[in-house]
């Protein structure tokens, strides 16, 4: 295979993003995921997760999905190996830039992303949520020529509350659809928080629009969106957690990770609940099933 950034992409199943830049489906995650960045550089591959997982296993999986011999010794220094340093300060790097977006966002009612909300998923934008957990950005970097408007989430560690990361949903100017969805920032660990731990538990899911809907069902009093499989699979025991509920969503890769994290929960002793739809693949599908019947 020759491995220019189209061929690397379409490999792996995910989109050239720039001259030498690709984001594709992560080790583990699923199809529609992009939280794998691939750059050609000096003629090398060099690979970054923005969901946390490890450079080695990501290393590993790129070169499975292209055919390359792991043990050669050739096809190893094919890919860039960053050091710890050099991965820490890049973190950084990366989580003051979400910030500074997260800062640079409005309120965002009465903007596209309430459109998107409203006209494509069925959602209300609530007051308590709103310029809190979700903003609107008119002008996010989406690759090296091109601006788009987008809705931006923020992450927070799950443990200290501190804001760690943003989420951004890329939005079509005229229409509202959505484009892509990105991470920025170091995102292990984190969860767009939309509501306080409650006295009732917690529930937990991958994307924003699934969490919304549960909430705006009123499936629980406390709803964090961690948006990723693998996110739900490593989330930590949180033993003040009177019982944690997990959205399930209807493929394979969610059904395994929801389980390692129930059988995590059971095991310190805590009840857990996995919830999924019955229409479709996740629960936003069910709620606008139930909005339009």
């Amino acid at each position: 295979m020759t491995l220019d950034i189209q061929s690397i992409a379409r490999a792996l199943g995910g989109k050239k993003t720039g001259q030498f830049t690709a984001n594709v489906p992560g080790p583990g995650h699923r199809p529609g995921d992009r939280s794998l960045s691939i750059t050609i550089k000096r003629g090398r591959l060099c690979v970054y997760s923005h969901a946390g997982n490890d450079w080695k296993e990501c290393r590993d999986y790129v070169m499975d999905r292209l055919g390359i011999d792991r043990c050669s010794s050739r096809s190893q220094a094919a890919f860039t190996v960053v050091s710890q340093q050099e991965e820490d300060e890049d973190a950084k790097k990366k989580a003051k830039r979400a910030i500074e977006i997260w800062q640079g966002s409005v309120d965002p009612r009465g903007t596209i992303v309430e459109h998107y909300l409203r006209e494509h998923r069925g959602l209300r934008l609530t007051d308590d949520i709103a310029g809190k957990v979700i903003r609107f950005h008119g002008s996010l970097w989406f690759d090296q020529s091109a601006r788009l408007p987008g809705m931006i989430c923020l992450l927070r560690d799950i443990k200290t509350n501190e804001p760690r990361a943003i989420h951004r949903t890329f939005l079509h100017r005229e229409t509202a659809e959505k484009i892509d969805r990105r991470m920025l920032g170091p995102a292990k660990g984190t969860a767009i928080k939309f509501d306080p731990v409650s006295a009732s538990g917690l529930m937990i899911g991958e994307g924003v629009e699934t969490c919304l809907s549960a909430r705006e069902a009123g499936l629980s009093e406390a709803v964090w969106a961690l948006g990723s499989s693998v996110a739900i699979r490593t989330f930590p025991v949180i033993a003040t957690i009177s019982t944690l509920t997990i959205i399930q969503e209807n493929d394979d890769t969610s059904r395994r990770d929801s389980a390692v994290c129930r059988d995590r929960y059971l095991k310190a002793g805590l009840p857990v609940n996995i919830v999924r739809s019955r229409i479709g693949n996740d629960l936003n599908d069910a709620w606008r099933a139930g909005r339009a019947g």
